[in-house]
Order: structure tokens, then sequence, then C-alpha cells
């Protein structure tokens, strides 16, 4: 006999199946010699291994049966071709099919039942699978969890939607962060920078293997706090993925924002999925991303508003909001006429001047010790967790405690780092006090050559190390870019036009 349990009826347990099926062959005298079983396995994939081995053994010539008994059609297959064929094996060598649920008619009849209940098997299927994928759509749309483990660095919170059914209230889960959290901000931000793996991974002592680390890049979104759906193309049943990429376009991905607490922002997600999406590591990895490679401002460019113009084919596209009407852009006109701004704009001496100029004013803008307030903060953690340290080992039960404690560390981290980047602003502050205009000039001639003889992919790595973002407005088509020039780090300032200053990010 085979006994198959899923997720989908939960009433037809094992046992119960067992029961129903060592009744029919009392009732056939027939004696049960093998038993095949697959526990909460889908009917839709021939590959379960309780049902593999039951193939295997039905055309081995050394078989001892010659009768397999099921509860019903949909315990073979949900799938026709999938039970026709088991079927067809079974009639070829001579074995035959019992169906506690299915009556026995005459030969003709019994062709046509089967094929029915075959049909209704399959559709049965299609349905249950349309409706758990709207579902889960439906809880994106509502800012919750659609299902799976929380990303590391999250925990999953259980939240009451207010509703009731069959008595006991409906609850819901979103993501609130964990002990994990400060240490995967601080990997991902490093990563948005441009840094590497292996040395963010050694300075930082992670244990997470690198796979775990790629799988939280391409997750970005989920970090900057919202919640991701639909990002992963279906899984073939012989493994592997549908159309031989793991990742959908992310046009398809749904997206509800700001249902969690972020770990990084917007700039940074955007940062590490262009990286990802452009990366040439791996040819494997090049195929994957291939249809989003030739968009070289994405990630860059935006409305005025704020809103990212996402690589769409040989486009820019903006999506709908409000009910208004999105737009398209073509790429190659964009990007040329950006590159060709920029390399003008770096053969300008008002260009090089401004920035001189910025150079010195960010110079003069030093405050004393601002970090000072931090550092008090600091302290005053720090003599916190001494002081639950000190209560949980005096404590039966420590947990608690220690809780609190991973609690106050987690912050005492956090404001460590954020101490120390403005330890790092201090000093390029000072350093861009003794900076001339002829290492500025030079400083932009040498990315002017650089950008105007990169091929793609490099040139994408080089317009963002000089490009803080570039405003697209899709209301006029005006276009303003805002530059980031490295000079030891980053300093900041906007377009020759008018020489407005933007603030640091």
């Amino acid at each position: 006999m085979y006994l198959r349990s899923s997720k989908d009826r939960s009433d037809v347990s094992i046992a119960a199946q067992r029961r129903e099926l060592q009744r029919l062959a009392t009732e056939r005298k027939l004696e049960i010699i093998s038993e095949y079983t697959d526990v909460v396995e889908s009917a839709k994939s021939e590959h379960r291994p309780g049902f593999q081995r039951l193939l295997t053994d039905l055309k081995s010539p050394t078989r001892r049966w010659g009768t397999v008994l099921f509860l019903d059609t949909s315990r073979l297959s949900r799938r026709r071709y999938v039970a026709q064929v088991f079927r067809h094996e079974a009639r070829k060598r001579g074995v035959d099919l019992f169906f506690a649920k299915v009556p026995e008619t005459d030969a003709i009849s019994q062709v046509i039942l089967e094929s029915v209940l075959e049909a209704m098997d399959e559709v049965h299927s299609l349905m249950s699978r349309e409706k758990g994928l709207a579902g889960m759509a439906e809880n994106v749309r509502q800012g919750y969890r659609a299902g799976g483990r929380a990303p590391r660095g999250y925990r999953l919170k259980t939240v009451s939607t207010g509703a009731v059914r069959e008595g006991q209230e409906v609850t819901k889960s979103v993501l609130e962060p964990n002990e994990d959290g400060p240490l995967a901000a601080r990997y991902l931000k490093a990563r948005a920078q441009g840094l590497p793996r292996p040395q963010i991974r050694r300075e930082l002592s992670i244990p997470w293997s690198y796979s775990s680390l790629i799988a939280m890049e391409w997750n970005a979104l989920t970090y900057a706090g919202h919640t991701v759906w639909n990002r992963h193309n279906e899984v073939n049943p012989g493994g592997g993925y549908k159309g031989g990429k793991k990742m959908r376009p992310r046009d398809e991905w749904h997206v509800k924002e700001n249902t969690h607490p972020p770990l990084i922002t917007q700039d940074e997600a955007e940062a590490l999925l262009n990286q990802l999406e452009h990366s040439t590591h791996g040819e494997a990895v090049s195929r994957a991303r291939r249809g989003l490679s030739g968009h070289l401002l994405s990630g860059l460019l935006r409305t005025p508003d704020g809103r990212h113009w996402e690589g769409w084919r040989q486009s820019y596209r903006l999506k709908q909001l409000n009910g208004g009407k999105g737009r398209y852009v073509q790429k190659e006109a964009v990007d040329g006429a950006v590159v060709n701004q920029i390399v003008a704009d770096m053969g300008s001496e008002d260009f090089i001047n401004a920035l001189y100029a910025e150079a010195k004013r960010e110079s003069r803008t030093m405050e004393p010790d601002h970090a000072a307030p931090l550092r008090e903060e600091a302290r005053q953690l720090a003599a916190q967790i001494d002081k639950a340290m000190s209560l949980a080992l005096q404590l039966d039960n420590p947990a608690p405690a220690m809780r609190k404690v991973n609690e106050l560390e987690a912050r005492r981290e956090t404001i460590a780092e954020e101490i120390a980047r403005l330890a790092e602003e201090d000093a390029v502050r000072n350093a861009m006090g003794s900076v001339t205009r002829d290492e500025v000039a030079q400083l932009v001639r040498t990315l002017s050559v650089e950008i105007g003889e990169a091929e793609r992919p490099r040139l994408k790595g080089v317009l963002q190390a000089a490009v803080e973002q570039i405003t697209l407005d899709p209301a006029n088509l005006h276009c303003r870019i805002h530059y980031r020039i490295a000079a030891g780090r980053t300093l900041e300032m906007a377009s020759p036009t008018g020489f407005e200053p933007v603030s640091p990010p």
C-alpha cells in the first residue's frame, strides 16, 4: 500500500489511511507485505522518496507483490500525466491498482471515471496553488510576512489582526531586529560602500558563510524596512529554477514599503542590488542578471521627489503613482546624455573651482567634539551592562537578565559605530583644509579620463564613485547631476548649475 500525507489535506493522516487500506485488504483477502510512505509531500511532483521506491520496485523482476492499494486517486498524483504513466507501467507488468474511495464499475465506465477523477485532482491542485499565492500576496499588501523564516538580523513577531476565525484570534507575523541586527547592518553598510566580502568578513569576525552573505545582499530591500515577496522563480521538480534563473526581474517583485524597522537605508539597499545585478563574478551569476546589466544609471536615477527609475528592457521606467500614468525614457539616450554632461562638467574650470570651494567649506564646519553625547551614553550603557551581568549571576534563571544584556550590547555597538563614523568625518574635514586647488583639479581630471575610457561594466563603478544621484523630472525630462567626488572619503556638492551643495547622506 502507498500512503501520502499533505498540507492540503490535514484530515487524512498516515494512520487513518493505513487503517482504511488494511480494511480494504481484509475485504479483498489480500496480504500487505510492503508499505511505501511519503509524509507531507506534494502530489504535484513525482519526485517523492516513497513514490520513487514504489516505482522502482514496480519495475523490478524480483517484485513479490501484484496489487497496490491507495486511499484515493489524489494520493497517487494530482498531475494527470504522472497518474497515467504509473497506470500504464502497472498494466504493462500485470499489477492491479485499487482505491478505497473510488467505486468499482465496468471497464468502460472505469476509464471515464479515472479520467474525470484525475482531472479533478489536477484542478484542485491548481486552485489550491492560486488561492495560496493570492493569500500570500494579500498578506504582503497589508504589511505582513508571506511566510518563511526571518532573514538573519531579524526575528518573527506575532501580531493580532483583530479578526477571529472559528473562535480563534487570527494572527500574522512581522519582523523586528534581533541580537544579530547590528552585525548584519554593519556588514550590509560596508558592502554598499563597495568593500569586498572577504575583507568585511575578516574585520567584523562574521561567522556566516559567503552564500548566506550573498543571500542577505539580495534581501537588501527587506533590510531597508520593506516586505518583499515573489523574488524567486519556481523550483523545477527535478531541481533548479524555471528558466535557469533564481531571481525574477525586479519589476515582478511585490514590495510593501516601511513595514518594519530598517537596518540600512534605501540608498544602501539600491547600491547593494545594483552591485549584484551588475556583478561579473561567475558566468552563472552573469547570465541570471543579464537582462538588467545594461542599465548604466539604475540605482542612481531618481525623480525630484525621490522615486527610482527602474531599468526595463531598453528603457528606464517610472511606475504609476496614485493612479497616474507611468513614464518610459530610452536608456541609450539618457545614458549618453548623462555621461557626456559629466565629462563636460569635469573639463570645466568652474566645476573645479566649485569643488575646491566646497572642500574648504567642509573643513570649516568642524564642531567641537559633537560625538561627546554619544560617548556619555556609551559610558552609561557599559554601567548598565555590568549591573545586569552581576544580577544574572545571582539569579536561578538568568535568561531575562541576559536578554537585557543583549539589548544593551546591541545599542552600545550601534553607538560605537556612530562614534567611529563621526571621528572619520572629522578626520576627513581636517584633511580637506589642506587640499590645494591643483590636487582637486588632478582628481577631477583622473575621474574624467576614467569615465571617458572605461567600458561597461566598469563604467558603472566609476560613475558611482563620482555621482551621488541623478534627478530626472518625468514632467519635463530636466536632468540634474549631484556629484560625490572621492577625497579620502567623499565630499558632496551639486552640479555646476548654481553649485548648491547637497547635504551628506
